[in-house]
Parts: C-alpha cells; sequence; structure tokens
C-alpha cells in the first residue's frame, strides 16, 4: 500500500515539474478560484434564515431585548430602524418564550387588563376612567389588525348620565391612524372604521366619529352626513358606466379612422338616489250588498198659528189676531243611511338607483383621415352606441381637427431605442458570457493537448529496423544538418551516390509515411543531440 502511494506521489511529482510556468499560474488560479466558490457556495448553504423576533418594537422593549440576546450569545440583525429584531429561524419560538419568561416586551397595559387592577377601594370615578381606557385601548387594538394600519389612537368622550331625558348628549369619538408607507384608505375603510367605533360604544351614531391619519388629513368628520364610501360608490358607479359607453363608441371609430385617430369622451350624471312611493286607491262595486243599512222616518199634521215674523212691536198678540192665518199643516220626513264594502288597494313602489339624468359624449377626429366622412353618419352611428336620448337633454358633439402626434412620435422612438439598447445589452452579455465560456475551454483544451503530447514524447516506441544504407543516409543528412564540412568527389562518384541517396529516401519516406510517430521522436532525438 505505502509502495502504490509512493509511486503515486512521485508521479505527480514529476508530472508537475515537467508542467511550464504558464501552466502552473493557470493551474493555480483555477484552483483557487475552486476554494473561493467553494467556500462561498458553503458559506451561502449553511447560513441560518432570517426570520423577526418581534416587530413593531417600542424603543426601550428593543434596547431591553438586544441586551439579552447579548447576554445570552444570540446572533440578531435589527431592521425597520431597530423597531423589528431578526434572529435565526430555528430560535424565535424557543426565544420568544425565553422573552416572554422576562416580561419583554413589556409594552403597556391596555384594553381590558386595566380593569385586573382595580380593588375594593377604587371610587366610582376612577372606575369610569378605567372603563373608558379600556375600551379605547380595545378599540385600538381591534383598528390596528386591518391591513396597512400600523398603530391606532381611540379617544372616546363619554357623556354622563342625565336625569332628565332631553338633556342626554350624544357620545363622541375620534381615531388617529399611522398607516404603512404607501397605504391609502378607500372609503369602504373608513367607513369600516366608523362603523367598528360606533357599534362598540353605546348610543353612538357613525355620524359622531372622526378620522384622520398621521399626516393630519382628516378621513371623515363628525357630522358631514356623506361618508366618503358613499362618493366612492357614486364615482365607481358613474366611471363604469361611462367606460363602457366609450368602449361600445371607440370600437367604431377605430374602424372608420383607424386606431389613435379618434378619441371619444362621455360625461354620465347618474341618479343614485333611492326613491319610494306609496298610493292608496279605492274601488267601488255597485253590485255589492252594503254592510250595513238604517232607515230614519217622520211624520206631522197639526193645526196653528204660523210662527215667523219678526221680533218686534210687529208682532204682539194683538198685532197676530189682526194680521190672519193659521190653519193646519203636515210633513213627512224619511233618511237613509247604507254602509257599502268599498276595495282599498295600497301600492309601494321602490326606485332602483342607477338612474341616467343626462349623458353628454365628445368626439374629436384626426382630421387627415377623417377628411371624407359625413359628420352626421359619425354622429348618428355614435349616438346608437351610447343609447342618446334627446328628449332627456343629452347632447353629442363630433369635430374634426388636426392630432399632435409629438408625443406619440417620441414615445416610439424613445421604445425602439429602448428595445434596440436592450437587444445590443443582451448581445454583448452574451459575447461576453461566450468570451469566458471560450476562453476556460482554451486554457483547458491547452493543458490537455501539452499532457497529451508529453505523454506521447515519454512513450517507449518499438525499434525501427533500419538498414545499413538507411543509416548511412540519415546519418549524412544528419551531418549535413549540421553543417559539417564534406571530403569532394569526383562526380562519376557524386552520380552513384545520388542514385543510392534517391533509393533510400524513397524507403525512407514510406517508412515516415508507415510509421509517423517512431521517426519523429528519432529525429527529436538526433537534434537532442546536436543542440547538446
Amino acid at each position: 500500500m505505502k509502495s502504490v502511494l509512493a509511486g503515486t506521489v512521485e508521479r505527480a511529482r514529476s508530472t508537475f515539474s515537467a508542467v511550464s510556468l504558464g501552466q502552473k499560474v493557470v493551474i493555480g488560479l483555477l484552483l483557487v478560484g475552486l476554494l473561493v466558490g467553494g467556500f462561498a457556495f458553503f458559506r451561502w448553504v449553511t447560513a441560518p434564515t432570517q426570520a423577526p423576533l418581534f416587530s413593531n418594537l417600542a424603543s426601550a422593549d428593543a434596547a431591553a431585548i438586544v441586551d439579552e440576546l447579548n447576554a445570552a450569545g444570540v446572533a440578531y440583525e435589527l431592521a425597520d430602524g431597530g423597531q423589528t429584531i431578526m434572529v435565526a429561524k430555528d430560535q424565535v419560538y424557543d426565544l420568544r418564550l425565553s422573552m416572554s419568561g422576562k416580561g419583554l416586551p413589556a409594552g403597556s397595559d391596555t384594553g381590558y387588563a386595566l380593569l385586573d387592577e382595580q380593588g375594593i377601594t377604587t371610587s366610582e370615578f376612577q372606575q369610569q376612567v378605567s372603563y373608558q381606557r379600556a375600551l379605547e385601548g380595545e378599540l385600538s387594538k381591534t383598528l390596528e389588525s386591518l391591513a396597512g394600519v400600523r398603530s391606532a389612537v381611540v379617544h372616546v368622550a363619554l357623556p354622563k348620565d342625565e336625569v332628565f331625558a332631553t338633556d342626554q348628549t350624544e357620545p363622541t369619538a375620534s381615531v388617529l391612524l399611522d398607516l404603512t408607507a404607501g397605504t391609502e384608505l378607500s372609503g369602504e375603510q373608513i367607513q369600516a372604521v366608523t362603523n367598528l367605533v360606533s357599534s362598540s360604544i353605546q348610543d353612538m351614531d357613525p355620524d359622531q366619529v372622526t378620522v384622520a391619519d398621521a399626516t393630519g388629513q382628516v378621513l371623515s368628520a363628525a357630522g358631514s352626513g356623506v361618508t366618503a364610501a358613499a362618493g366612492d360608490a357614486r364615482s365607481q358607479v358613474e366611471r363604469d358606466y361611462e367606460t363602457r359607453l366609450r368602449e361600445n363608441a371607440q370600437q367604431i371609430l377605430d374602424r372608420l379612422v383607424g386606431p389613435g385617430r379618434a378619441v371619444v369622451s362621455v360625461r354620465a350624471d347618474v341618479d343614485l338616489d333611492e326613491r319610494e312611493t306609496t298610493s292608496e286607491t279605492y274601488n267601488y262595486d255597485g253590485g255589492t250588498p252594503p254592510i250595513s243599512e238604517s232607515t230614519t222616518t217622520e211624520s206631522y199634521a197639526g193645526d196653528g198659528a204660523v210662527v215667523g215674523g219678526v221680533l218686534g212691536p210687529e208682532n204682539t198678540a194683538d198685532a197676530v189676531g189682526n194680521a190672519g192665518g193659521g190653519g193646519e199643516s203636515t210633513y213627512d220626513k224619511e233618511s237613509t243611511t247604507a254602509n257599502n264594502a268599498v276595495g282599498k288597494t295600497v301600492e309601494t313602489v321602490q326606485g332602483a338607483p342607477g338612474g341616467l339624468n343626462r349623458l353628454t359624449v365628445s368626439v374629436v377626429m384626426d382630421a387627415t383621415a377623417a377628411g371624407a366622412l359625413n359628420q352626421g353618419q359619425v354622429r348618428d352611428l355614435v349616438g346608437n352606441a351610447v343609447g342618446l336620448d334627446e328628449a332627456r337633454g343629452d347632447d353629442i358633439t363630433v369635430a374634426a381637427m388636426p392630432f399632435d402626434t409629438t408625443a406619440a412620435d417620441q414615445a416610439a422612438a424613445d421604445m425602439e431605442a429602448a428595445r434596440e439598447a436592450e437587444a445590443s445589452a443582451a448581445m454583448w452579455s452574451m459575447i461576453r458570457q461566450g468570451g469566458i465560456a471560450a476562453g476556460i475551454a482554451l486554457v483547458v483544451l491547452l493543458v490537455w493537448l501539452r499532457s497529451r503530447r508529453r505523454g506521447e514524447v515519454e512513450e517507449e516506441y518499438e525499434p525501427l529496423e533500419l538498414t545499413d544504407d538507411m543509416l548511412a543516409e540519415l546519418d549524412r543528412l544528419r551531418v549535413s544538418s549540421s553543417r559539417e564540412e564534406v571530403s569532394s568527389v569526383d562526380a562519376q562518384q557524386r552520380e552513384l551516390e545520388a542514385a543510392e541517396r534517391q533509393r533510400v529516401r524513397g524507403e525512407i519516406s514510406a517508412m515516415v509515411a508507415d510509421r509517423p510517430d517512431e521517426v519523429a521522436a528519432m529525429l527529436r532525438g538526433w537534434l537532442s543531440e546536436n543542440k547538446s
């Protein structure tokens, strides 16, 4: 085993000693790159995943937790300006339990936990104040659970109970919201805040809640009557209606003058008021018998003086006697009362919101593309597409004007330049990557070829079987190449020698063609001898 290891080490040492200085530098750089890359990969793989231990911490709580982590030797990182503490993910729950056992984060007692601190000697005023603080704390916690709300402060004004009901005042509340960066509450969310607060306090109306953000902007004012959610809903309905009508008209114009050659603007006045109408109608059928009927009859017969005249001296007893008159008188009187059955119909009609009060449409076409179009026909087509009703007061305007395409042309040129720059950057990136890959491949190929050539030189070749004439000719060539002087011979001898050399050279050429590696190795050996 030791001999095998020693042989391996010796071969490696001899191979490395045979490598040139440039190859040693390349091999060293490759080894250093591999070591650095492996170390970076190992650090990246073994690095622990960070997770938040606590977030939205107060300065005092963050300082106390950091002191405990330093004392325990736990690695941590601070984020969000020191309000968030990051630790290894596998240690989060253990550290939270440990910090909770030490009373961290301490924070402040809010909510109904304040009521647990009251004793038997607590006065009525203290009980009322504690209850109000607990209510405000619970409301703050509830609002902080909303998405986008970092913190919330709620103040409640609860009126005192009065003896007389007419003197009662309504409770009010104010809410201050600290929103996260880039968050903007919609009308529905503001309405949700006011409803949550008002529903949690007895006898509180949603209109008595004031909502503001940390920048001082009033989101909902007390007593405003109309909430922001209602305004948003109305605007959304109008926008949806206008968008649908504008798309209908734009499709027709794009077919007539081409895309981008016409613009349609639609303004819809939508009626979102709810109406309820109640009407009562009475119906009588003549053939229906009465529910109840009564008849009264009165008759009279007798004589006597006529009663009448004017009060005065003329109406004394003597005057009446002198006037004459008297005689018999009769009368009959009959009256009938019938209670007939009458049908009653009550109809309640509730109108759904969403009616259209008025619609105005404006159409502008590019003069170069709409020169041959009949604007009257365009007006009729667009009016039918949007459902124009002139009797309702709707109006439409169609005009052909030259369009300013400078911005569009500049935008198209910028987009084309950006596209070309992106393509050029991608091409150069591919060239750089290909060059790096080709360089690495070339270095590896050169190292492999040099090692292979060295291995071929070191191979043991079989001895060449050369005749005496071939050896003599090769020796003459070697001597001639070393520029040694030769003795002069006569012309005939030279001709014979030339013919013989020609024959030997043919044999050498054939041998070179058959066994080139052995011949090359032998020639390199001769050259080494000449140099030495």
